[in-house]
């Protein structure tokens, strides 16, 4: 069984909790997103670290030469990789909920608005034949 990303996908989420409980899956979403993120902030120290390595044979001698290149890349990930950040994926994903329950919400009404009337019309039509 292969691991598919949660990205783009459809979470279930019980409507009737607080947008702020998040579940497991959410929690991993919020993970994944927030790795995803820090990694293409540093996209480029990365490829130039990757470059740098790859351009010598031996990797002790690599680790030398771009050692200053390796600290810069691990710097740049180390500030993205905080609660901070982890903190604004969360309520990245808090706000995509509490749209999505306004929308619940509203189809609801809407379609609790729509069975009132369908059955408020029934029991005109029924009353008008009882009585003829």
């Amino acid at each position: 069984m292969s691991k598919q990303p949660y990205d783009n996908r459809d979470l279930p989420t019980n409507p009737n909790l607080p947008v702020w409980v998040l579940t497991p899956k959410e929690e991993q979403v919020i993970f994944e997103r927030w790795r995803k993120k820090t990694f293409q902030r540093c996209d480029d120290l990365i490829r130039a670290y990757v470059a740098c390595s790859n351009s010598y044979e031996s990797p002790v001698e690599a680790m030398k030469i771009c050692d200053g290149v390796n600290r810069a890349q691990l710097d740049c990930v180390a500030k993205y990789q905080t609660m901070e950040y982890l903190d604004q994926e969360r309520d990245i994903l808090i706000a995509d909920k509490k749209l999505k329950q306004k929308i619940y919400r509203e189809r609801l009404a809407a379609a609790q608005a729509e069975a009132a009337a369908k059955k408020a019309s029934a029991n005109i039509s029924g009353e008008k034949n009882s009585s003829q």
